[in-house]
């Protein structure tokens, strides 16, 4: 009985968290083509990527680009150097650096 209340509380707060953050997006504007990634680690993994000499590269966890101009909403700026956007109904994470 304590596990289920326990587990329907801990859905509780990940509800309230996840409606708080949507409620915080801002307007954003990509700055210069992107990959967008599906997670903060998908991101750092392409970015140690982009150092090597083949550079970075799509993959399944950086599967689309955002072309330049296009508009986002930024739900929140990583301390990473990362940025969450949503685009398209679905969210990504990007460089802080290509989004204003």
């Amino acid at each position: 009985m304590t596990r289920t209340f326990l587990k329907s509380g801990l859905l509780a707060v990940a509800l309230a968290v996840t409606a708080s953050a949507s409620a915080e997006a801002r307007p954003g504007v990509i700055s210069a083509e992107t990959y967008a990634c599906i997670s903060g680690a998908a991101a750092h993994e392409y970015t140690l990527q982009s150092l090597r000499p083949k550079g970075g590269q799509m993959n399944r966890n950086c599967p689309i680009r955002i072309s330049k101009g296009e508009a986002v909403d930024v739900t929140s700026e990583d301390d990473d150097g990362y940025s969450v956007v949503t685009y398209r109904g679905k969210t990504w994470w990007v460089d802080n650096e290509r989004v204003k």
